[in-house]
């Protein structure tokens, strides 16, 4: 073993490590990193110049297509995303109880920190004292969008955290390919640069592998400042901007949907207006416009039929 197989050796023991202990690893994205520190510390091809690119030897190393590849990666885009708990019921306290009313919720209010930009939900039921103790909450969180900054994003940003590679870039693509839109954060694309959030602890800084480089230079990265209310907006209004100017050239014209009946199934005639009830077999028998549509008649009912009596007499 070369001193240098033996130093990607011990740095790979230590990526590793760190993956597997960060809390907010994902199984995909967690595959996508050891695959990237595998190729970039251990493989033996590191060194080959006529070697595969990196992209095409992770992908070869985790057995996935290249929509898999780009699905990963979008999935790490980093961004806020509100928080999905279930319905807990109505949020007013209760008078001789330590607990919430819980009953169905009526009308749901969204408030803001006023701090870190994120979203927090509120309901309350029709009780006259519940829906008093929501006009305190609505007093108070009235205007709260307008005056919070950008959210801080929870999600996404751990192989910015462990790489260095063109991430925006790849982002950015990523959600062109699968047709979903994204902008970076003004925080900062990796987890550990943007602003700890009170009560959540942030991922540790590691390390970054240049993926472009064969022996993994460590590269560091400033640290962005909080952005205040003012300073979102102007970026908010940029990325409208340069949405507008990059809208396609072509329009989407939506054909009438063609619906082919089977042999022997109820259809309809067109009602007023051009409608059709388009779901076959499944018309009342009131409906005065249903008919069975024909089958062809063989051989025989042709046989059987020009030999049928008419009932005239030859004259």
């Amino acid at each position: 073993m070369t001193p240098d197989d033996r130093d990607g050796l011990l740095r790979y023991d230590e990526l590793a490590s760190r993956v597997y202990g960060e809390p907010r690893m994902p199984s995909g994205t967690r595959d996508l990193i050891l695959a990237l520190g595998w190729v970039t510390l251990r493989d033996p091809r590191r060194h080959d110049p006529t070697a595969p690119t990196v992209w095409e030897r992770a992908r070869d190393a985790m057995s996935a297509t290249n929509k898999r590849m780009w699905q990963l990666i979008l999935d790490d885009a980093p961004r806020y995303e509100p928080p999905r708990e279930p319905c807990r019921g109505c949020d007013a306290p209760m008078v001789r109880v330590a607990r919430t009313c819980g009953r169905s919720v009526m009308h749901g209010l969204s408030e803001f920190d006023p701090v870190t930009g994120w979203m927090r939900s509120w309901g309350f039921c029709n009780r006259p004292r519940c829906r008093e103790y929501m006009r305190s909450i609505e007093s108070r969180i009235r205007d709260s969008y307008e005056r919070a900054p950008e959210p801080i994003p929870n999600t996404g940003g751990l192989l910015p955290l462990f790489f260095s590679w063109s991430w925006e870039a790849k982002y950015r693509k990523a959600g062109e390919l699968l047709h979903r839109s994204w902008e970076p954060p003004t925080y900062g694309l990796s987890a550990d640069e943007w602003p700890e959030v009170p009560g959540q602890e942030r991922p540790k800084a590691f390390p970054k592998l240049r993926l472009i480089a064969s022996d993994g230079d460590i590269v560091s990265t400033p640290k962005p400042e909080l952005v205040t209310a003012s300073r979102s907006r102007v970026a908010v209004k940029q990325t409208h901007q340069r949405a507008a100017t990059q809208s396609p050239q072509f329009s989407v014209v939506r054909l009438p949907r063609q619906v082919t009946y089977p042999e022997g199934d109820q259809v309809t005639q067109p009602l007023s207006g051009g409608r059709f009830l388009d779901r076959p077999g499944r018309f009342p028998d009131r409906c005065a416009n249903t008919f069975r549509a024909s089958r062809p008649r063989t051989t025989a009912q042709h046989a059987n039929a020009e030999l049928r009596p008419t009932g005239r007499q030859p004259e």
